[in-house]
């Protein structure tokens, strides 16, 4: 089974205090401060992730926390400043952390990329409106099996709920906005188990001067083992969620 890094397109973030705070709103429409990237900067995030294995015939369940840290700027190909990101993952909030993935975000004037095994991504656009939309896997090359979860023509980055308020779970935070990138779905094979099913949608939740908040992304597909497919019968992919619960 190919190895899977849990969760994939993180960014490190800032302390966002919960407290009622008046804002400018063509302020935070700007949109850079979604990004913080100060070295030292960390975030820890509880997680929650499923791994089905289609080999296996099962699905294994996976919890524990990640912890995003700034750690180090550095010039891209095209002499950018970015900033490296150092993950870390441990089981529990008793465990110590180990090194689990390494990540870059170049933020620019009118954009965020983020770069992580090799894909880039443009995770968000500037300024922020509601309804604005862009190719975010544009700089990713399509036809490749290995990205095939992105090799769908639903990706269409959207901004919404621009300025709400949003609590993952633990904190509420006020100065939100949610990135809709994808929602696709093909049959369900808990309703027809001979039928070829897939299932693709993820979404981000930024706050103003924290970063991401919150992560859903679900990607599997389902081979029937009737019709000559020679598939096996069972969901193949991943599904992880995650909620900020701590940062400096």
């Amino acid at each position: 089974m190919r190895k899977i890094l849990l969760p994939l397109l993180l960014l490190s973030v800032g302390l966002y205090s919960c407290k009622k705070e008046n804002e400018d709103l063509s302020e935070i429409a700007k949109g850079n401060k979604f990004f913080p990237t100060e070295i030292g900067k960390y975030i820890v995030y509880d997680y929650d992730s499923t791994v089905w294995n289609d080999q296996l015939g099962t699905a294994l369940p996976f919890t524990g926390q990640l912890r995003y840290t700034v750690v180090d700027t550095f010039r891209d190909a095209a002499g950018r400043l970015s900033y490296r990101i150092n993950v870390e993952r441990r089981k529990n909030d008793t465990d110590p952390y180990v090194p689990n993935d390494v990540l870059s975000v170049t933020p620019t004037e009118d954009r965020v990329e983020l770069m992580q095994r090799g894909l880039t991504f443009i995770k968000m656009v500037f300024p922020v409106s509601n309804n604005k939309s862009w190719n975010g896997n544009a700089l990713i090359a399509l036809g490749d099996k290995d990205n095939a979860e992105y090799d769908n023509d639903k990706w269409k980055y959207t901004y919404a709920n621009f300025d709400t308020e949003f609590d993952p779970g633990n904190n509420l935070y006020e100065h939100t906005v949610t990135v809709n990138q994808i929602d696709d779905q093909l049959n369900d094979p808990d309703v027809d188990s001979t039928a070829y099913a897939y299932r693709n949608y993820s979404q981000e939740i930024y706050a103003y001067n924290v970063g991401m908040v919150y992560r859903q992304r679900i990607y599997w597909e389902f081979q029937p083992k009737v019709g000559g497919s020679g598939g096996s019968g069972y969901r193949k992919g991943y599904s992880v969620i995650l909620r900020a619960v701590e940062n400096n």
